[in-house]
């Protein structure tokens, strides 16, 4: 401790009688600063040993031992449903600096899904666990140990998120520096086998082209978004479109005029939207007689009676169709949850005049309840719905050419255009050829590109990727249509869906479907016939993380960075060859 800071807690104790008080509290704060510092020290130190060097056998052993607590909470492989996320090709999704600082600092960055509930009990008992499922009447809880902890909702006092990850710290008290880089060296080998890879519509290696594309920013750094997820044309407006932020809730109207730029708020809805880590204001889509009618759609989540959802509301905006008219949201579909993770988050208008709808599984991990084989739930599934007409108590219609609209079990879904989908983050609809691609985010091996049609059932849970993931909820006279493309994680682990260029800049990427990953950044283009991949190309990379991808009037396309920047795609001299 330095003489400055005893000279300024002396100041501040002048009024503590007894000068023994004042010595205590400096051989306090003496002892508490050594021993940050001494802490400190052999955690560099473990840093630094592991980057390199190990040995993966020693510290697979270790990592089955009961020394540490790896195997409590994690799996390989295997269907097996504990705390933690499964470490199959975790090696491929994290770099070795990387899981250094995930196992010695389990609480620096944790997923969504796997934040830690504490529950406090009406009798004042707490318990810690990670929500398996949710209903009104009960929650369910997987705690460190891997052990299923049931609670009704009647003796819920007190639900928070806690700041700190089930994941034990200090494990560099337990272990020594040579067992750690041992253990490192493990993870670091947890990878994808190139050799059981499905041919080319799983590559273990994808080329780059020639000449990558540029991304170029359509604002300046002083105007900034928070946390922007949409960007999307204004019908009816010129040089016109909407930003929207997750967090804030807020829609921004962004245009172009004389060269300059200017950006003015369109809608607030942070009064009636929830938000999160990953949830809040998601998408909007503009009714195609938007012109005219004025009415737009959205898709966020709430909690409501301690149960998440994801909603589509519809709102209006004023004749100068330049902001919001203030009017109260009218909530079109409201899906509840099981838990708070993979609501989906897309919402789009046909070419046929229908509203599609994007849903997630719902979570859990591995989807154990079968959601996206489930019919008669409104979950991992793509929607279509009638918004121009309404059929009873609904606020829309099920158009008759819905493939389950003749289903004579009336406990089913009728809504559902087509299901099998874990996280339908972002689709789009290729207006030359019918096409709707979709990214669907995967569980612990592939992220998906696919194109879906009506009635289509895209397999998950059965299947992940081109590979089989779990059989309980097989039927064996279904029909499971596979994916053009499911990309290993060496590649990505959260893909968005983009769109087919159409614009005029470049002949050599049109046609060809361009999309991302969200965590690693990359962006790709590809091509296929009666989806079967033909050409795959990395085409560029992404300064911000890719949340979605936007389209223009013309048909250029545009990116959303999840850091705040809106991007043009310039393709110059690139070439897709």
């Amino acid at each position: 401790m330095t003489a400055l800071w005893k000279t300024i807690v002396t100041l501040m104790l002048w009024w503590i009688p007894a000068e023994e008080n004042a010595r205590r509290l400096f051989a306090t704060l003496d002892t508490t600063v050594h021993s940050k510092k001494s802490e400190a020290e052999p955690l560099s130190e473990y840093r630094r040993r592991a980057v390199l060097g190990g040995d993966p056998q020693r510290g697979k052993s270790l990592f089955l031992s009961d020394k540490v607590t790896c195997k409590t909470c994690h799996v390989i492989t295997g269907q097996e449903r504990k705390a933690g996320p499964d470490l199959i090709g975790i090696g491929d999704k994290y770099s070795r600096s990387e899981l250094i600082t995930a196992v010695l600092e389990p609480s620096k960055e944790i997923l969504p899904d796997y934040a830690t509930s504490v529950v406090v009990r009406v009798d004042g008992t707490v318990a810690t666990g990670i929500v398996r499922k949710r209903t009104q009447t009960e929650l369910q809880l997987i705690d460190d140990k891997g052990q299923l902890i049931r609670i009704e909702t009647k003796n819920i006092e007190e639900e928070t998120k806690s700041p700190k990850s089930l994941m034990p710290e200090g494990i560099h008290k337990t272990v020594s520096l040579n067992q750690f880089t041992d253990l490192i060296a493990y993870l670091s080998t947890l990878k994808q086998d190139p050799a059981l890879l499905p041919g080319l519509a799983s590559p273990d290696s994808i080329d780059t082209v020639g000449e990558p594309i540029r991304l170029i920013p359509v604002h300046g750094p002083d105007m900034r978004f928070d946390l922007p997820v949409w960007f999307h044309p204004v019908p009816g407006l010129s040089e016109a479109y909407v930003v929207l932020e997750q967090r804030t809730a807020r829609i921004w109207l962004f245009e172009k005029r004389d060269g300059k730029n200017s950006k003015t708020l369109f809608a607030d809805l942070s009064d009636e939207i929830s938000t999160g880590e990953y949830e809040g204001l998601l998408c909007l889509a503009f009714h195609p007689d938007f012109a005219r009618n004025r009415k737009y759609y959205l898709n966020y989540n709430v909690r409501e009676n301690n149960l998440f959802a994801a909603v589509i509301a519809e709102r209006l905006a004023t004749e100068e169709l330049c902001r919001d008219s203030g009017r109260a949201s009218k909530r079109i579909i409201k899906i509840s949850q099981n838990t708070d993770v993979h609501a989906g988050g897309m919402v789009a208008f046909g070419p046929d005049g229908y509203l599609y709808v994007g849903t997630g599984d719902g979570g859990p991990q591995k989807d154990p309840e079968g959601h996206g084989q489930d019919l008669t739930l409104m979950l991992g599934a793509i929607l279509r719905i009638d918004v121009n007409q309404t059929d009873g108590d609904k606020p829309y219609s099920i158009p008759t050419t819905n493939p389950h609209f003749d289903n004579q079990n009336e406990a089913v879904r009728r809504e559902i255009w087509a299901h099998g989908f874990r996280q339908a983050w972002r689709f789009s609809f290729d207006i030359p050829t019918g096409d709707v691609w979709v990214g669907d985010v995967g569980q612990d091996r592939y992220e998906e590109v696919t194109i879906a049609r009506r009635g289509e059932n895209h397999g998950w849970n059965v299947y992940e990727g081109f590979t089989a993931f779990s059989e309980t909820y097989r039927k064996s006279n279904a029909i499971y249509q596979q994916p053009i493309l499911a990309y290993p994680r060496k590649h990505g682990v959260s893909v968005t869906g983009g769109y087919v260029y159409r614009g005029k800049r470049s002949d050599s990427y049109y046609g060809t479907y361009i999309y991302g990953d969200f965590e690693t950044r990359q962006i790709w283009a590809l091509t296929q016939i009666k989806r079967k991949l033909l050409k795959l190309r990395k085409i560029g990379e992404s300064p911000e993380k890719i949340v979605s991808f936007g389209q223009d009037n013309e048909g250029e396309l545009y990116l959303v960075g999840y850091q705040g920047t809106i991007y043009r795609l310039e393709f110059d001299n690139s070439v897709f060859e």
